[in-house]
């Protein structure tokens, strides 16, 4: 049963379409709480000295966006590689290394703007808070996402009843019992 949603194509393509559309959703999301947010400037006095230091955008906020960017480049990615490049063993693992780095970034992201949420930069005055609340919810539905992918393609990878390995020529030796490795 795994097996066969591993290697469902048609519920690949709709989980992938999911993670397309929700990541523009926290694109769009996001970019509007980073185009509304005003930073200021403070005058800060220390002992030895005093200085104007500028409080812009979380850096949160902007990771949450490269993660948003980041699964554009992943679908576009799993999409070429699960048709030109599936029976290649290099591309199986590039392709779990790639869901495992989604998955942590999400993850990331998700959490550090939902920390803030409680924080000064999102008051009651600022019109950034919905706009943030809604990145959040979608960003970790996003990592849900992430987590099932990943574990299709893990099991999709390492549970592959096909040879996934370099393939010998028909006019290649036939070796008996023993290893042959090809570079």
């Amino acid at each position: 049963m795994a097996m066969n949603m591993a290697e469902n194509k048609t519920l690949s393509y709709t989980l992938r379409a999911l993670q397309l559309i929700f990541a523009i959703i926290v694109m769009g999301t996001d970019g509007y709480a980073i185009h509304v947010f005003r930073g200021h400037t403070v005058y800060v006095h220390f002992e030895f000295g005093n200085f104007y230091s500028y409080y812009g955008v979380p850096n949160a906020w902007g990771f949450l966006m490269f993660c948003a960017a980041w699964t554009v480049l992943i679908v576009i990615f799993h999409l070429i590689a699960g048709i030109s490049f599936a029976d290649r063993a290099l591309i199986g693992y590039i392709r779990v290394a790639v869901e495992a780095v989604a998955v942590l970034s999400w993850l990331a992201g998700f959490i550090a703007v939902a920390v803030q949420i409680s924080t000064d930069t999102c008051s009651a005055g600022k019109n950034s808070c919905g706009s943030l609340k809604a990145a959040t919810v979608f960003g970790a539905f996003e990592w849900l996402l992430f987590v099932v992918t990943a574990a299709l393609t893990v099991m999709h990878v390492f549970n592959s009843s096909r040879s996934l390995w370099i393939s010998e020529p028909a006019d290649a030796p036939q070796t008996s019992g023993s290893l042959a490795i090809v570079f």
